[in-house]
């Protein structure tokens, strides 16, 4: 339970480990232990049944696939990196399973459980007293004037942040109606109205309507449905106040950068410790009655009838025809400088662009798709809104667009393969009741996926990973279940040694990748901090050793290009990133940094080429435009 917990909050205080230093690092340490665990023979301490099997060749195919598709892709660099996220959470799917015993699953889930709630007092408290945390919020607002008013930090996303907190909702309720400890009933419960508030606050739609389905699920595969939704009502209620509360804060939610947002915070702080404590002593006393709490079939049915209504007549009230038309709209200039789009505020903040043009590469390359991370230059290229994206804000259309039709094959391959094995063992007669949170885990993790980025941070697609792994693997399986007969168990044997083998093979390859990379990135902060040094010779040494490690790589180039560049060798500098060109041809912003070497080196005419075939490949970029008619 507590490496988990320290994994879930690790990763969230690594930016959600979206960086590729904090993946390849977690890759490197997950199939490290792996290796070690089978060397030793500590694992597997059960044997893997055949639906963890087929979930982990799937997720294996889109990594093998992910790495075929750099013969066609037009950025190595990048597409590597996507390689070694890919393998990072198949070896947390291996581990996971190959760790867990038959009817396990419980510590996995109280540590996610406690390591998501830990990510959400540290996001409070840094919007509460951002000064020990160096204003990372207003920090990123700055920059970023779109997330002006939604919580981000720690994982550096507000929609991944919401993905988060939903999952811990959902963890939380679970523990509230099942844990054989009081304390622990009422501790989950105290907990809710912070993660709550922390999920109102990322303003993300997306994060609340996982967590609302999610939540559904786990009423209705159950068991305990009276005591989680009891619990639940008790939780949410606090939260609600609290929320109410928030609210009349409106500097602090809003305009975290506020001459008041610092007193908001002081009493923002006070009044969740109070409601957090008031909330524990309060279910606490109510204990008894709330775990003896009953509702008959009639009446759940009865209920459950009345909110499907209401469900109905609250959509039929939100217009879903002019809602779509909202959400089809693409936000306007104001919008996007203002982040005028929100829970809220309505729109559909480019998705349906964003997604329209997944369509449109998938068009272009059915078959294998533009090749992994090919869609950002595709966006750029093909886009017809102002939005400097860099994904497709869904992993289904980002998969199809890069992989084609074999990519979204298997991509669907793994979420099926789960969904079948968790619908599967919730049915059968001894069915191990931790598989209903686990597939609400993945329920709030497929809907944040499928509508976002959520994929690129390991932070939050960590927690649908070790859900898939324990839907599939023994640790939902009844620990009652007997041996196999001798026979079986030999052949099984047999299978074992030779999926040992294979296993053993892909760990080696992953760590290497893993390694590769990590070494990598390491030269190259270290060229770039001997620029900024000005120790020019260990700029250039650090940058070629970037190149050695990854020679299909634009980035060691571009960064060789900028030293050089930096010591006025523009002969050097354009020779290099003429070179990075060549490892990433559809970069825009190489050519632009080829244009501005080349009129450093006084050649206009090819200065004036690399704008124009900037252009061509970012077409609506304003600087590139406006360059260009300063040029003419």
């Amino acid at each position: 339970m507590g490496a988990v917990a320290g994994a879930c909050v690790a990763l969230a205080m690594a930016g959600g480990g979206f960086e590729a230093t904090a993946f390849a690092a977690a890759g490197l340490i997950v199939w490290a232990l792996v290796l070690l665990g089978l060397a030793t023979g500590v694992v597997p301490r059960a044997e893997p049944p055949g639906a963890a099997v087929a979930t982990g060749l799937a997720l294996a195919g889109l990594a093998a696939l992910t790495a075929l598709s750099l013969a066609w892709a037009t950025d190595d660099g990048h597409g590597f990196e996507d390689v070694v996220r890919t393998l990072a959470y198949l070896g947390a799917f291996v581990a996971v399973v190959i760790s867990s015993r038959r009817g396990e699953a419980r510590p996995w889930l109280a540590g996610l459980a406690v390591g998501l709630t830990a990510v959400a007092a540290v996001a409070l408290l840094a919007r509460f007293e951002p000064a020990p945390f160096g204003h990372p919020d207003a920090d990123l607002a700055r920059t970023l004037p779109a997330v002006l008013g939604r919580l981000t930090y720690p994982i550096g996303y507000w929609n991944g942040l919401a993905s988060a907190m939903a999952a811990a909702i959902v963890s939380l309720a679970w523990f509230a109606a099942s844990s054989p400890s009081r304390w622990v009933r009422s501790a989950a419960v105290a907990a809710m109205p912070a993660v709550c508030l922390a999920l109102w606050m990322t303003d993300s739609r997306g994060g609340i309507v996982a967590a609302g389905l999610a939540i559904a699920v786990l009423v209705a595969v159950g068991p305990w449905r009276a005591r989680l939704v009891a619990n639940l009502a008790l939780g949410l209620l606090a939260a609600a106040i609290l929320i109410a509360i928030a609210e009349t804060r409106d500097e602090l939610l809003n305009n975290p950068v506020g001459a008041q947002a610092g007193g908001q915070g002081d009493q923002m702080l006070a009044v969740t410790v109070v409601l957090v404590g008031a909330t524990l002593a309060l279910r606490r006393l109510l204990d008894e009655p709330l775990q003896a709490f009953r509702i008959s079939v009639r009446t759940g049915r009865l209920a459950a009838g009345v909110l499907g209504l209401a469900a109905v007549i609250a959509i039929v009230a939100a217009d879903p025809v002019q809602q779509f038309d909202e959400f089809k709209a693409a936000p306007s200039n104001a919008e996007l400088a203002t982040g005028q789009v929100g829970l809220l505020r309505g729109g559909g903040s480019g998705r349906y662009q964003f997604w329209e043009t997944a369509v449109d590469a998938f068009a272009s390359a059915p078959i294998g798709g533009v090749g992994t991370s090919g869609y950002t230059p595709y966006w750029f290229e093909h886009r017809e809104v102002p939005i400097p994206a860099t994904r497709a804000h869904s992993v289904l259309f980002e998969t199809l667009a890069e992989l084609g039709i074999a990519g979204f094959a298997l991509l669907v391959a793994f979420f099926g393969s789960v969904a079948v094995a968790a619908v599967r063992r919730l049915r059968a007669a001894d069915a191990v009741a931790d598989a209903g949170p686990a597939l609400a885990l993945l329920v709030v993790g497929f809907a944040a996926a499928a509508v976002d980025w959520t994929w690129d941070l390991p932070a939050v697609f960590g927690i649908t990973i070790v859900a898939a792994a324990l839907l599939t693997g023994p640790a939902t399986v009844s620990a009652a279940d007997g041996a196999p007969p001798p026979a079986r168990w030999q052949a099984r044997s047999r299978r074992r040694f030779a999926g040992g083998v294979v296993l053993l093979l892909v760990a080696w390859v992953s760590i290497c990748a893993s390694g590769l990379l990590l070494l990598s990135a390491h030269s190259l902060d270290s060229s770039r901090g001997a620029a900024a040094d000005g120790r020019i010779d260990d700029a250039v040494k650090a940058a070629n050793d970037a190149i050695d490690l990854q020679p299909w790589a634009a980035e060691p180039r571009t960064q060789l290009a900028l030293v050089y560049e930096q010591a006025g060798d523009y002969e050097r500098a354009r020779a290099a990133i003429g070179e990075a060109i060549d490892r990433s041809s559809d970069e825009y912003r190489l050519r632009l940094l080829a244009a501005r070497m080349a009129a450093e080196d006084d050649d206009p005419a090819a200065a004036h080429a690399e704008l124009l075939a900037a252009h061509e490949l970012n077409p609506r970029d304003p600087d590139i435009i406006q360059q260009l008619a300063a040029a003419s």
